[in-house]
């Protein structure tokens, strides 16, 4: 799997080799042992003639592209403090094939093409999430042409193919220098719908070389839901995966909201009940949605001293600011145990371009009392 957190790769010095062979096979900038009539000829050519055979031109039959995730190079993360350079390009984190809240991002989508910033971003960058665009930035002075696309599967590390039954898209795209713009992969060209609920590496392929960005594919509608709970009073939600037993489906909402109250970015506890109520009786809030043993265990991470007495809390770590979305996958179930992940999604907060993803793991338990969550990360 790539990871694009933290990782910057330069492409430019790729790129350029690639516009240099480009170059080279139409025998603009290719260096042999000329003859003195080769010599000659050259001489009178006229200014329109070298001004047509100095632009770069894509490679009339290029090698087949790469195929698989490890010959893929992962395209240059934007840098706000280091200036562009080369060829690069960027896509929006999610593709949902469904419409959970409205119909924002079923608007039909207008590509644009414009002179290209450094440190600057479009406007509302992915409110349409139904097909995969391709924000191309050329920071050369040349013409670069992206010959064509691959959609390869992270979980198998295979080529997933296109409405025409081929592993690669030609596109023949070309992005002016100096531009920033876009390239939308239409679903009648690519079947999202197809495709499992997943990370995928789109590949872009230019001369000879492809580089390669994520971006996660959600086609589980079912795969979460909200359940409404009561607490304090207050309606809260609760979300617990669909493809979990109604049974199962509420435990998990309570625990969602049970953490959310004690164990994220604003939870505390007074110290005014930390003295008037005991250790067990704090845990028995939770054992109705948690096991006992990893009650206990949340309790001793913020609420429990080390004389088992309970200890004023003012507060827990802050939100996930970089969170985008997530999506609940089965990993394993059967009559005493079920496991899943969540996949999120995240995106910096200075930078909606840089992309990566985490895997959170939770586990529940059929117990005497019935089905107890024994393993639980609050995603955002």
């Amino acid at each position: 799997m790539f990871k694009i957190n933290g990782k910057k790769f330069f492409i430019g010095a790729a790129l350029a080799a690639a516009v240099c062979f480009s170059a080279c096979s139409d025998g603009s900038t290719e260096v042999t042992e000329t003859s003195a009539e080769t010599a000659a000829a050259a001489e009178e050519a006229t200014s329109a003639e070298i001004e047509n055979v100095s632009a770069v031109k894509p490679i009339s039959e290029p090698e087949p592209p790469a195929v698989s995730a490890e010959d893929v190079t992962e395209a240059e993360g934007y840098n706000t403090v280091n200036l562009e350079t080369g060829l690069v390009y960027f896509i929006q984190p999610i593709i949902e094939q469904y419409d959970e809240y409205d119909d924002w991002n079923l608007s039909d989508w207008e590509c644009r093409d414009t002179e290209v910033k450094r440190g600057w971003h479009y406007g509302d960058e992915w409110r349409y999430r139904k097909e995969l665009v391709f924000v191309f930035s050329n920071y050369t002075d040349e013409p670069v042409t992206v010959d064509s696309i691959q959609i390869i599967s992270e979980s198998d590390d295979a080529p997933v193919s296109f409405a025409d039954g081929s592993n690669v898209l030609d596109i023949d795209f070309t992005v002016q220098p100096g531009h920033k713009t876009d390239y939308l992969l239409r679903s009648e060209d690519f079947d999202y719908s197809a495709c499992g609920s997943g990370i995928y590496n789109s590949v872009v392929n230019v001369g000879l070389e492809g580089y390669g960005r994520e971006f996660f594919i959600d086609n589980s509608e079912l795969y979460e839901e909200t359940v409404p709970l009561l607490w304090y009073s207050n309606e809260q939600i609760g979300i617990a995966p669909a493809f979990l037993t109604e049974e199962q489906q509420t435990v998990f909402a309570k625990a969602h909201v049970r953490m959310s109250e004690f164990f994220w970015c604003d939870s505390c506890l007074s110290a005014e009940y930390a003295e008037k109520h005991t250790s067990d009786e704090f845990i028995e809030m939770f054992t109705d949605v948690f096991t006992e043993g990893y009650a206990w265990d949340l309790a001793r991470s913020r609420y429990i001293d080390e004389n088992g007495g309970l200890r004023e809390s003012l507060g827990g770590r802050g939100s996930d600011i970089s969170y985008y979305g997530h999506c609940f996958l089965p990993v394993s179930s059967d009559d005493g145990q079920i496991t899943f992940k969540a996949v999120v999604t995240h995106c910096h907060s200075d930078n909606p371009y840089e992309i990566w993803f985490e895997e959170k793991d939770y586990r529940m338990v059929n117990t005497e009392n019935g089905w107890r969550v024994d393993k639980f990360t609050i995603w955002n």
